[in-house]
């Protein structure tokens, strides 16, 4: 009874795997997990939950397809628009609600006219994109970077950030209508989750460290250590997260760059270019380490 229960565990962690890696060899990761001598255990242990929920990962990012550095590039690239795209959506939906707030009201059609097309096209690009309609999603993206600053100027004029989202995602979406076909398009749910992450990782707040107070201080260093942590033990088993991340603090930083004319300050934003400068820095040692780890295998 006890192997029963253990066995049924053990495949409710192999649910993390795709679909068709199931198929092919849960019954084989089950025997190896569970062995053939008898046992009175009932759950895996930490560390085999973390081992595969880490190989799930792995397998998600491509490392048992045939050719891991096209779909680790390509379906990276595709996340980098969808999460620059989400990332662009947030922050101009908290930027409208808060037009409404103070004082909107009297005028909508102005917060519209400013802020709403901008919102709405950028909204309609990413809904193309995860649904899979990559040739409508780059129409939508590169109108999204052109229309609304032709019926308003104020994000330009303002600098800020969500103008950016389609400008620097309009690239990443129209290099992916070259996707070679035998790297298949990224799930959509997966997608999903990876979009979430990241955005996930942008609404870690680090503004306790400028603080004076030293627990609030020592509180927000906690917290961004925890996420960080986090998010690079994902991302280093599920590797087009490093390159997918590398978009949004681009899209942070082009922010900084016109929002700010001092290279003092852009360097103390956390966000700001050293984050970038990483980021690049991991997704091209992520390039790098996956094909050799491809020419090794072959």
């Amino acid at each position: 009874m006890s192997a029963d229960v253990l066995e049924k565990r053990y495949r409710m962690l192999l649910r993390a795997y795709p679909a068709d890696y199931r198929r092919e060899r849960a019954d084989e990761l089950i025997d190896t997990l569970i062995g053939d001598e008898p046992t009175t255990r009932r759950w895996p242990s930490v560390r085999e939950a973390a081992s595969l929920i880490r190989g799930a990962l792995q397998v998600h990012g491509g490392s048992t397809a045939p050719r891991p550095t096209a779909v680790l590039l390509w379906q990276g690239i595709h996340l980098g628009a969808m999460a620059v795209l989400a990332l662009g959506a947030l922050i101009g939906l908290d930027d409208l609600i808060e037009a409404f707030q103070f004082g909107g009201l009297s005028d909508p059609l102005t917060v519209l006219r400013n802020q709403g097309v901008h919102e709405i096209m950028v909204g309609a690009a990413l809904v193309a994109l995860v649904a899979g309609r990559t040739r409508t999603a780059a129409a939508l993206v590169v109108s999204a970077a052109v229309v609304p600053t032709v019926i308003s100027p104020y994000l330009f004029l303002n600098g800020l950030p969500q103008w950016w989202a389609p400008v620097v995602a309009a690239p990443l979406v129209v290099a992916g209508l070259r996707r070679p076909a035998d790297v298949p398009p990224t799930p959509r749910a997966n997608a999903v989750l990876v979009t979430a992450g990241i955005l996930a990782l942008h609404l870690i707040s680090a503004d306790g460290l400028r603080m004076v107070d030293t627990g609030a201080r020592i509180g927000a260093a906690a917290l961004v250590a925890v996420g960080l942590a986090a998010f690079l033990w994902v991302a280093t088993a599920d590797q087009r997260l490093l390159i997918a991340v590398a978009p949004t603090l681009l899209l942070g930083t082009l922010h900084q760059l016109g929002d700010t004319g001092s290279a003092g300050e852009l360097l103390r934003r956390p966000d700001a270019l050293p984050s970038l400068v990483v980021a690049v820095l991991l997704a091209v040692g992520a390039v790098v380490s996956t094909r050799l780890r491809q020419r090794t295998r072959a």
